[in-house]
């Protein structure tokens, strides 16, 4: 006589199976749905945290008392209408969304065994035509300005270029004894008494294309710069996540914006939810967080928070 299941043990042992095979499916689901949040976290996290170190890389070469917040919508020329400066922002400000500086040359200066350009000046020989820069191979650092700027930018030219800019430095003030004004920003003809253009007349030696103001050549240190820099955020669907965009190669001192050379912006992060900075004592405090979406509406979002020492 051969031996057979019943239909009560064939019934029981599928319903074993099917017991089995829910609570699996269940397993399955929650690690699928764990990994796709730590995934989603684990990219977030990343790219904050990248995008975060690159903003203080070009922050930290900012030239003091040029950091300025605009009003992207109105950047006009009123202080505290259209832009302010960090450490004045309120707390609760939504409107100067936007943080612009003018950078030190740190490309050509870093670039060779010695730096290209010293930030030394014989002001004892100055004049208000031009000084001696002691050590400096302006030569290279022009080639390497000239690169960088697509050529908009050349130290040997006064004329149908922009020549790059110089900062008379002195224990963080500027111009004799007066301090730095953020109306060099962009909101200043080329005849300004706080930004002087320079231009090459040997491989230690720059000229004033536009003069200066006698008695203004009275330090020993300066710096060289070719290119203001803006942290842009912008919301182009109205969805409260933005895209943030570096902006730079840009002439303050020529009366350029950010917003007019649209072709020199770089993207650095999309789905940006907060981009927030101040100022305090010269260090720079920002703040980034950005959104991942992980399907059916549901977000995973990351925050990192720097702090700028110069």
């Amino acid at each position: 006589m051969k031996k057979a299941f019943s239909l009560i043990e064939v019934i029981f042992v599928l319903v074993i199976l099917g017991i089995v095979a829910s609570i699996s499916s269940q397993i399955i689901v929650q690690v699928y749905e764990g990994y796709i949040v730590q995934n989603a976290l684990y990219k977030t996290t990343t790219k904050t945290e990248l995008v975060a170190n690159q903003i203080v890389n070009r922050l930290t070469y900012a030239i003091d008392g040029t950091t300025i917040a605009k009003d992207i919508i109105n950047p006009g020329t009123v202080e505290g209408t259209n832009w302010i400066r960090l450490e004045d922002i309120p707390a609760t400000d939504n409107n100067f969304t936007t943080v612009e500086w003018i950078g030190a040359d740190y490309d050509s200066f870093s670039a060779g065994a010695t730096p290209f350009w010293s930030g030394v000046a014989n002001y004892e020989t100055a004049n208000t035509n031009s000084f001696v820069t002691p050590g400096s191979q302006l030569n290279n650092a022009n080639t390497i300005i000239s690169n960088l700027s697509n050529g908009e930018v050349d130290l040997d030219s006064n004329t149908t270029q922009q020549p790059a800019v110089l900062f008379i430095q002195k224990a963080k003030e500027y111009r004799a004894g007066e301090k730095y004004s953020p109306q060099c920003m962009g909101l200043i003809d080329a005849n300004s008494s706080c930004i002087f253009r320079v231009a090459r007349n040997s491989d230690d030696n720059l000229s004033f294309p536009d003069g200066v103001p006698l008695g203004t050549i009275i330090t020993e240190r300066y710096k060289l710069a070719w290119s203001a820099y803006a942290l842009v955020p912008e919301d182009l669907d109205g969805d409260g996540l933005f895209n943030l965009y570096l902006y730079y190669n840009y002439q303050p001192w020529e009366g350029e914006l950010f917003s007019s050379v649209a072709n020199n912006r770089k993207l650095l992060m999309t789905n940006v939810s907060v981009f927030k900075f101040t100022e305090n004592g010269g260090v720079i405090q920002l703040k980034i967080c950005a959104s991942e979406n992980i399907g059916q509406n549901f977000n995973i979002s990351s925050c990192k928070e720097k702090a700028i020492i110069r």
